[in-house]
């Protein structure tokens, strides 16, 4: 992606992040660049409130529509740390929550098993967050329970 893109395409996601009220589904609410934060390298935290990455990139399709974070998860200082790709929906941002102002809906375990974001010129293996299986029905990603 051009350098010259990549900031319009940041700046696009830091404003749709600090909406003052949540805009009708598919549609784009505007928000003045004074209230706009960045989001790029800031920590993400799970569901229960512990830091487990680090939003490291935003992967968009071709119309500039956020599909993907890349979150860094885990290592010291570049050594031992894995990428992976998480849809897009997978990810919230709360802007008031100074502690954490983002989070991720993946347990532990998709985390483990969700498969390494390498390389940016291919396509990238997107993790989808399942729900939660109950005794009637598995997440489609699980193996059949025996």
């Amino acid at each position: 992606m051009p350098p010259h893109c990549r900031g319009t395409i940041i700046a696009s996601v830091a404003l749709l992040l600090l909406a003052a009220s949540p805009a009708p589904p598919g549609e784009v609410q505007h928000v003045p660049p004074e209230q706009a934060v960045a989001i790029l390298g800031h920590m993400v935290a799970d569901p229960e409130g512990k830091d487990i990455g680090r939003l490291v990139d935003v992967l968009v399709d071709q119309d500039g529509q956020p599909q993907a974070a890349v979150i860094d998860f885990g290592g010291f200082m570049g050594v031992g740390s894995r990428k992976i790709a998480v849809q897009w929906s997978s990810v919230h941002f709360a802007p008031g929550n100074i502690a954490h102002p983002i989070t991720l809906d993946l347990t532990p375990d998709q985390i483990k098993a969700a498969p390494e974001f390498k390389d940016v010129a291919k396509p990238a293996p997107v993790v989808v967050a399942q729900p939660a299986a109950t005794d009637s029905a598995a997440p489609e990603a699980s193996p059949p329970k025996q």
